[in-house]
């Protein structure tokens, strides 16, 4: 009997080694029962040691060889090795750099998107609707994006659902479309239906809010609509006001009964046409002077009685309006164009922007004697401008300067004001005048020139200039910041003779040197 087993010891040990290797094969499928594997595990090593047993003295020797020796070596050497590739492995894991090497940038995150993702102050879980066998490449695009958020807050978590094979959970959170992501923060739910940063940042932003900023627009006195869809209306700036969860209602001062709604956060007055009634006027100032937040917004040959308002605070508005030959938007002198800004929480992330002014009027503290806060201007036109103040000249398209009479530039178009309030020190009075409205109309958003025969848009600083200076009234300057950028396509362009030295460089050159070298080795060898 221990002959025979002595002679099926090899086998013994085959089928030990075997059982080890399916223990190993089912634990890496993962879902097998470990009293299965534990069982595998043990049946292998004891026919292991069967054969060690009968087959001492080959073991012993083979153990104790030259061989086994430098056979020993070499596994210490490997497992060596892959320790330190572990550790480096896990180290990278735990402290990693990353470098966005795009010239654009492009997948950095925005500064905007930075400022909402460590503002997180209560756990937000994003629940991210896809179908893996729809668009497999979108979800992981969608995972990319969110493990970035990640990165900047430990406040976010996310789970992809296949919303297909959960219907009655997709049905809960509202969802129709593949590839929806829902916010959710306590019983907060938003929803975003794409999953670019910009759509993202805004539907977490919500999400992370407790009150929705109401804005509140004055009209009855031809100011710019905010539901106007034609050139002349505000629709597009208020529908990206709406979209970064700013509420925007319309009020008309002539129907209030006591004061101002309880819930307004900034007042906008946006280039009336007809003047305010006393009454209007008296309820703006109150408004102010009890630490409200007001853009007020005047265009040229306009008397409106608020500019009674702007003088109590320091700004005084001319009946002039402004001409600039050395910065004319495309030689129209009556638009000025505006490349630098002064420091100032709403025109900090402007830089490298320009901003255009169709029509506009301006504004000084020039002869202002009593104020109940000092002016900031936020930026100026030329040494060249000046104020017009013979409006017949600006329709015979002949304005000149007249000494003593028109102001000389650089003029101030814009100012800033912030004063403290009595009533509440934590909340104080802030004040922005532009002495145009037109430059976020619909009609100069969307103002395009012809470049190689085809209308490009023109890209300006218009609407980031009026977010800004909305969200710094708001008490929102935390998030002022330069949009999410997009990813750009960038091509290499070569000529014949490139391509040709491209291809038979790569093809043939490379190879054709490393036959050279190798001949050159096996010749001094040789």
């Amino acid at each position: 009997m221990r002959e025979r087993l002595q002679a099926w010891a090899e086998y013994f040990a085959g089928v030990g080694i075997a059982l080890w290797a399916a223990a190993g094969i089912l634990f890496l499928l993962g879902n097998q029962p470990a009293e299965r594997l534990l069982a595998l595990g043990v049946i292998g090593a004891l026919l292991l040691g069967v054969y060690v047993y009968f087959r001492f003295t080959q073991v012993r020797s083979a153990v104790t060889s030259r061989e086994a020796r430098y056979g020993s070596n070499a596994l210490v050497m490997t497992v060596a090795f892959l320790g330190i590739v572990g550790l480096l492995n896990f180290l990278g894991t735990r402290y990693y750099y990353r470098q966005d090497l795009t010239a654009n940038q492009a997948f950095t995150l925005s500064p905007l998107t930075i400022q909402v993702l460590q503002g997180l102050k209560e756990p937000v879980t994003a629940w991210a609707f896809y179908s893996p066998t729809l668009n497999p490449q979108m979800q992981q695009e969608a995972q990319d994006r969110l493990n970035e958020y990640k990165r900047y807050t430990d406040k976010l978590s996310y789970q992809f659902v296949d919303w297909q094979a959960n219907p009655q959970l997709a049905l809960d959170y509202k969802v129709q479309y593949d590839g929806t992501i829902v916010f959710e923060r306590g019983k907060r739910r938003e929803i975003a239906t794409s999953d670019d940063e910009e759509t993202l940042t805004n539907a977490l932003l919500k999400v992370s809010q407790d009150t929705q900023p109401t804005i509140y627009m004055t009209t009855g006195h031809g100011e710019h609509a905010p539901q106007d869809s034609g050139d002349n209306g505000y629709s597009m700036i208020v529908g990206a006001l709406e979209a970064e969860n700013f509420k925007i209602e319309a009020l008309d001062l002539k129907t209030l009964t006591e004061t101002m709604p309880s819930n307004i956060s900034v007042l906008v007055i946006a280039g009336p046409r007809q003047p305010f009634d006393p009454q209007e006027v008296q309820r703006v100032d109150d408004y102010l002077a009890a630490g409200g937040r007001a853009l007020i917004m005047l265009d040229p040959q306009t008397q409106t009685g608020l500019e009674e308002i702007l003088a109590q605070w320091g700004i005084r508005a001319r009946n002039d309006a402004v001409i600039d030959p050395r910065y004319g938007f495309f030689g129209q002198t009556q638009v000025p164009v505006i490349n630098t800004y002064r420091y100032h929480e709403i025109t900090k992330d402007l830089a490298g922007l320009s901003s255009f002014f169709p029509s506009a009027r301006s504004l000084t503290t020039e002869s202002i004697t009593t104020t109940r806060g000092t002016p900031a201007a936020l930026f100026s036109t030329s040494d060249l401008s000046w104020g017009e103040t013979d409006f017949a000249s600006l329709k015979n398209q002949n304005p000149k300067l007249d000494s003593g009479v028109d102001a000389k530039g650089p003029l101030d178009l814009a100012y800033a004001v912030e004063a403290s309030n009595p009533a509440d020190t934590t909340k104080p009075t802030r004040l922005v005048a532009f002495g145009n409205s037109l430059f976020v109309t619909n009609g100069t958003l969307n103002t395009r020139i012809n470049v190689g025969g085809q209308a490009t848009r023109i890209q300006s600083g218009n609407g980031l200039l009026f977010f800004n200076s909305i969200k710094w009234l708001a008490g929102q300057e935390n998030l002022i910041a330069i949009p999410p950028k997009t990813a750009e396509n960038r091509m290499v362009f070569l000529t014949a003779e490139q391509s040709a030295f491209v291809f038979w460089s790569s093809f043939l050159l490379l190879p054709v040197a490393v036959l050279i070298i190798g001949a050159l080795v096996w010749w001094r060898r040789r």
